[in-house]
């Protein structure tokens, strides 16, 4: 007995093989598509989250912080460590202001010296320091630019403090250069030693002030007492009488004893005295100085 099979059983057969066939490379492929399906996905979410956190990132600025991390207080509440601002005059008030106690006070100058002298004789006995006054009449800073009498008199005093009284006779004069050169020369001889200028009182028949300017110019507001404003009766028009220039050193002396105006501020107790006075050195108008 003879077993086989057909041309069309065979034929069959091979159908069936490649539908099988084809069924299983339909199936690995639809496996491999749900796996890059799947990989897509994946990726998809992690673009999402990447574009949430650079999102988030970017909404927060480089120097903010989170609200919560910091506990704010109402000013009103926090006003302990805040630093007060200082009025100007308490701040400038911790400079030292030299006693004048034990000090050696030099005045030297013009014929106002005399007025000046006599008041500042009060301020020195009642505060203790030693006082001395050199006067020149009629002088200029050009006579004492020009001679040594300046340098011989803090040579021979060695004054801690200088007081300059000059400009009254260069009044009226208009060759600012040179007085200014001489009003640097002055200064220069004075050097380090601790100084203030006391400038010219007012007067009516000279209009010309501008020598106040050039000295100012020189020394600084700061170490300069402007007297145009200084109101003080007169012996003649032009020097003031004792209780004139009484008045007038008391202005000095109390701007002096004001750091915040005075670069070399000093303290002195005003006198309810007056004292005799006579000064160390007096010089007429035809007095040529020293060489």
């Amino acid at each position: 007995m003879k077993f086989g099979i057909t041309q069309s059983q065979r034929n069959a057969l091979i159908k069936i093989y490649f539908v099988v066939k084809s069924i299983k490379y339909l199936i690995a492929l639809i496996c491999l598509l749900s796996v890059q399906v799947m990989k897509a996905q994946k990726g998809i979410v992690d673009n999402t989250n990447i574009d949430q956190a650079m999102r988030t990132r970017m909404d927060i600025q480089p120097d903010e912080m989170p609200s919560q991390s910091i506990s704010q207080k109402p000013i009103e509440d926090v006003s302990e460590m805040s630093l007060e601002a200082k009025p100007v005059s308490s701040v400038q008030s911790t400079m030292h202001i030299a006693n004048s106690r034990n000090q050696v006070v030099l005045l030297i100058g013009d014929s106002m010296v005399d007025g000046l002298g006599a008041r500042f004789n009060d301020y020195a006995v009642k505060n203790g320091f030693e006082f001395h006054s050199v006067v020149w009449y009629g002088s200029t800073t050009r006579n004492w630019a020009n001679t040594q009498d300046l340098q011989y008199q803090i040579e021979k005093f060695r004054p801690t403090y200088v007081i300059i009284s000059l400009g009254t006779n260069d009044l009226g004069y208009y060759d600012f250069t040179r007085r200014s050169e001489a009003i640097q020369t002055i200064l220069d001889c004075v050097g380090n030693i601790p100084y203030v200028w006391v400038g010219p009182l007012s007067w009516r028949k000279i209009k010309n002030r501008n020598i106040v300017n050039v000295i100012r110019e020189r020394t600084g507001a700061e170490r300069f007492f402007d007297s145009s404003s200084i109101v003080a009766a007169r012996i003649d028009g032009i020097h003031p009488t004792r209780q004139g220039a009484a008045h007038w050193v008391d202005k000095i002396v109390e701007w002096m004893g004001e750091p915040e105006l005075n670069a070399n501020p000093i303290e002195m107790d005003k006198p309810d005295f007056t004292t005799t006075f006579r000064h160390d050195e007096k010089h007429g108008m035809s007095y040529h100085g020293r060489r």
